[in-house]
């Protein structure tokens, strides 16, 4: 007994000694392993946010990564965006949206709207206002679609469509501002464009001379040739429209005032690389209605937070509709294509079709007198409109935004005797 006790305890050590030996052989062999033989994934392989790399660009400047992204097709531009509401009408700014830039495989197209990884080089590049980002190649990680709607942006001319049009109501006395600001070439998207030919198209429909449309576009250049732009959508541009204006336009005669683009709490936003100077203030617009002597002014506006401007331009005689409240974003259309939402369903109401071939009933004559006033078109757009944004109308006068069911059981306005 003696001799197996002694021979148990000088066992221990040894025994000891040699489990943390293999301890150690362990971990240095797992260490090697992973560091210097294991094909471990590259970080460029790491899907990241569009968040990880903002505000750390000097890292991450010519390095490869790959981002996450829902892609987006606007203004001749692939985009990704860090969520699909970044798609309306509020300028994109560098923490929500990276440019794709490089040969773009023809597949890409089947992802509009949904959930990609775009893997290449970042590059940083100054550009007017904030910077942006160029990718070289991409694949699919994701095609979950968490928010539905248009991503896509494209260029329609309703003139390859109807060659003639029926003149309703010709009247030599209507003038009409058509205006698109763009701020700058990937931000100018398509459907702006579509918004201000349609309604072109539209005012001739009706009688609007085309000496006395005045077109205010983006760099003074139109997308087509059927659709004249005399001015680039400037402060000096307005200038000299509104002071045309005030010479030719008298009390009899009526003016059509409709904008849409990018908007922001400060205003209406312009062609920046052509003018510095920052929006259409509130005021700005104000006082260029205010030099217009006339007793039928209707107003139409499509951008973000466009109820902010009832409180400055509502007056006598002045019917004024605006896509979204004072503190709302205004979109483009969920699922009827490259417009504006509200200002298509308000397109389309005064036609009594719908633009995109849709097979539905328009018809905004509520009080069948064959003819569709401004408060009607109002009430059919509103109705219609399933973005997130609530439209708002005044025609009294008081500077407040009455939305779709407010206006509905509000008859006797001066909008039921208002019309293009």
């Amino acid at each position: 007994m003696s001799k197996r006790s002694r021979k148990s305890k000088k066992s221990r050590p040894t025994t000891l000694i040699a489990i943390i030996l293999i301890l150690v052989a362990t971990n240095v062999a797992t260490l090697y392993y992973f560091m210097f033989y294991q094909n471990a994934s590259p970080g460029e392989d790491v899907p990241m946010t569009i968040a990880d790399v903002v505000g750390n660009f000097n890292s991450y400047n010519g390095t490869m990564v790959t981002l996450l992204g829902y892609y987006v097709y606007a203004a001749g531009f692939h985009m990704l965006v860090s969520n699909p509401l970044a798609f309306f009408n509020n300028s994109l700014s560098i923490d929500n949206h990276v440019i794709i830039t490089g040969e773009v495989p023809a597949a890409i197209s089947e992802s509009v709207g949904k959930q990609i990884a775009v893997k290449g080089i970042i590059d940083v590049k100054p550009v007017e206002d904030s910077s942006f980002f160029m990718f070289d190649s991409f694949f699919d990680v994701s095609v979950d679609i968490h928010l539905p709607g248009i991503y896509i942006d494209e260029q329609l001319m309703p003139y390859e469509e109807f060659d003639e049009f029926r003149v309703l109501d010709p009247d030599s006395e209507k003038y009409a501002v058509l205006y698109s600001g763009g701020i700058k070439p990937e931000k100018a998207w398509y459907r702006y464009w579509n918004d201000i030919i349609y309604m072109y198209f539209i005012l001739q429909m009706y009688g609007y001379p085309s000496e006395n449309i005045y077109v205010v576009y983006k760099d003074g250049v139109g997308e087509d040739n059927f659709t004249p732009v005399h001015y680039p959508a400037t402060h000096t541009s307005m200038d000299i429209v509104f002071d045309t204006l005030a010479i030719e336009m008298g009390a009899r005669d009526s003016l059509f005032f409709y904008t849409t683009n990018h908007g922001g709490s400060s205003g209406i936003s312009v062609w920046n690389p052509m003018d510095s100077s920052g929006a259409l203030t509130h005021t700005q617009v104000s006082n260029w209605l205010d030099m217009i002597t006339c007793n039928n002014m209707t107003i139409v506006m499509e951008q973000c937070v466009s109820g902010k401007f009832i409180s400055h331009l509502s007056a006598p005689d002045r019917v004024i509709m605006t896509a979204c409240t004072d503190s709302e974003g205004s979109f483009g259309c969920d699922d009827e294509g490259a417009w504006d939402e509200f200002v298509y369903h308000f397109m389309c109401a005064l036609v009594s079709i719908a633009w995109n071939g849709d097979d539905i009933v328009v018809d905004a004559d509520f009080n069948n007198d064959e003819r569709i006033s401004m408060r009607e078109a109002f009430i059919w757009a509103a109705a219609m409109d399933s973005r997130e944004e609530t439209p708002w109308y005044n025609d009294n006068g008081d500077g407040v935004g009455y939305n779709f069911m407010q206006v509905v059981f509000n008859p006797g306005t001066l909008g039921d005797e208002m019309f293009l």
